[in-house]
């Protein structure tokens, strides 16, 4: 990858990504507030941000930025794809919500990259009582695009992409190895 377009990336330094989420979390909070959800809600706590790449070069330079601010905190395979987890060394707060992890991912190998979203793909959220909440949201008819359960329990559900937002609720926090 051309590193001039890391730049695009929002991820070259914790202001730089605090400017960018300073435009995007008010948005978000919009999209939920459609569909009355209230992210505000103590209910409610930022768990990560979900960085998508579009090539192994992409993932590898998108790292190097990433250390400089933030510490590896996972490294693992998932769905045949590299995926990494970093703790900021400062948690990022903007509108109100406080944001403590960025996870990055690979295109899985049998993706599209054309129709990808290549940089911050979705916030995630833990929600209390998710059972219950994922239950109200398909009640309510909250437009959602996949759920996803895994064998040591962790569960979440993903909103359709709307006006530049994805959300991700998910029953406890993304798990870390280190």
């Amino acid at each position: 990858m051309d590193n001039q377009l890391l730049k695009f990336y929002f991820i070259d330094s914790s202001q730089k990504l605090q400017s960018w989420l300073e435009v995007y979390l008010p948005l978000v909070k919009q999209v939920a507030r459609e569909f009355q959800i209230k992210l505000d809600d103590k209910r409610f706590s930022a768990d990560h941000l979900g960085l998508q790449v579009i090539s192994k070069q992409e993932f590898d330079n998108c790292d190097e930025l990433l250390l400089k601010y933030c510490a590896l905190v996972h490294d693992g395979i998932i769905h045949n794809r590299r995926n990494r987890v970093y703790q900021f060394n400062n948690p990022i707060t903007s509108d109100g919500i406080l944001i403590p992890r960025i996870e990055s991912f690979e295109p899985k190998p049998e993706a599209d990259i054309r129709k990808l979203r290549p940089v911050i793909e979705h916030i995630a959220f833990k929600v209390e009582d998710y059972e219950n909440f994922f239950s109200d949201c398909k009640t309510n008819d909250l437009p959602i695009d996949k759920s996803m359960a895994d064998e040591e329990g962790s569960k979440f559900f993903k909103t359709k992409f709307l006006n530049c937002v994805e959300i991700e609720f998910r029953n406890d926090y993304l798990k870390v190895s280190k």
